[in-house]
């Protein structure tokens, strides 16, 4: 019995992680549509030493009318196939899309995927 209540566990969790992923996805694809745009300073990459995790880009921009810098993360969620475009480097600069009455809700749209997973 305890190998199928495993078994279950697992299917669901993975269910969700699918799911959430999926949202985020979305999420920065409406963020791409919607957003304003701005340039942006990469300040740190971190790519998880986990099989799996998300390579996380962080990035400060001045949002129009803002009195003070933003950082924000673009979480890259893009599948192996499409990582084969570089990243971008540290102190380089790049072209972001953020939400006006939200602008920690960055990204940066070059990698943002335009295909739904």
């Amino acid at each position: 019995m305890s190998v199928i209540a495993f078994v279950t566990g697992a299917i669901v969790a993975a269910a969700a992680s699918i799911q959430s992923v999926s949202r985020a996805v979305q999420l920065q694809q409406d963020i791409v549509r919607r957003g304003l745009s701005a340039q942006a300073r990469i300040v740190r990459i971190w790519r998880p030493p986990l099989f799996g995790a998300f390579t996380r880009i962080y990035f400060e921009f001045q949002p129009e009318g803002g009195r003070s810098p933003v950082r924000a993360c673009h979480v890259d969620r893009r599948s192996a196939d499409d990582l084969l475009a570089s990243l971008p480097a540290v102190g380089s600069r790049v072209n972001i899309r953020y939400l006006a009455d939200n602008p920690s809700r960055a990204v940066i749209a070059r990698l943002v995927s335009r295909f739904s997973r």
